[in-house]
């Protein structure tokens, strides 16, 4: 199983939508609204 989420900003790769939502909330100032993912936590 690999990883499966990337993120659009800067394409690193996550094992999960959370980890990827965490990432972009840390690193690129709270974008964590993702693809109409609203669970940021």
């Amino acid at each position: 199983m690999g990883k499966q989420f990337t993120c659009p900003y800067c394409e690193s790769k996550f094992a999960s939508k959370e980890e990827l939502s965490k990432h972009i909330d840390r690193m690129h100032n709270g974008s964590g609204l993702l693809e109409g993912d609203t669970r940021r936590f």
